[in-house]
């Protein structure tokens, strides 16, 4: 910047920032199961971070080529480019002290939450070492889809590009960029 004056670069960079809080709000507010996200005494099981410095954004790159050489896949590569050319991502996960809404609703195979909880605490204690923690609540997935939708639309709103990615987030997590166990990446630009 000189004279005073912002060239495109600046602007983009400050749109895309100040978009990427946006959206982080639109996840962290939209409807969850219950309306829990909102009762007192309840933690927020969402986790929200923003990555913008273009170093950690070529370390995720880094990760993800290195991932796609190991397992010879070429779409590795191609989030890889991705990432290493977006302005920011946005991580939207559940958060590891995430907890289930309490509705027995069985769809996770068990009749309770609390059997739930008791009999796949081992399960997700060993697939810890995994790209995503499991297994997860099926209503919290579905909080974490609408999450990400509510991110993505305002994005759009926005006329920011965004990608939504599953192997950024994975490798975001492996870095320690983010603690969720489950997450969903929104690559923007």
């Amino acid at each position: 910047m000189s004279g005073g004056r912002l060239g495109n670069e600046d602007i983009q960079a400050a749109t895309v920032r100040q978009v990427a809080m946006l959206m982080a709000a639109a996840a962290i507010t939209a409807p969850k199961s219950g309306g829990q996200l909102f009762l007192a005494g309840k933690p927020d099981f969402l986790e929200t971070v923003i990555a913008d410095d273009p170093s950690g954004l070529r370390e995720l790159a880094g990760w993800l080529r290195a991932r796609g050489k190991e397992r010879r896949e070429a779409i590795w590569f191609r989030d890889a480019e991705v990432a290493e050319a977006a302005g920011a991502i946005l991580f939207i996960g559940l958060a590891p002290h995430w907890y289930p809404p309490g509705y027995d609703c069985g769809a996770c195979g068990y009749a309770t939450c609390a059997e739930y909880l008791h009999f796949t605490r081992t399960l997700r204690a060993e697939s810890d070492e995994l790209e995503f923690s499991g297994p997860t609540c099926n209503l919290r997935d579905i909080d974490l889809g609408v999450a990400v939708g509510s991110a993505a639309k305002t994005a759009a709103i926005h006329s920011i590009d965004c990608r939504c990615q599953t192997r950024v987030a994975a490798a975001a997590r492996k870095l320690g960029i983010i603690t969720a166990e489950i997450a969903v990446a929104l690559t923007l630009s």
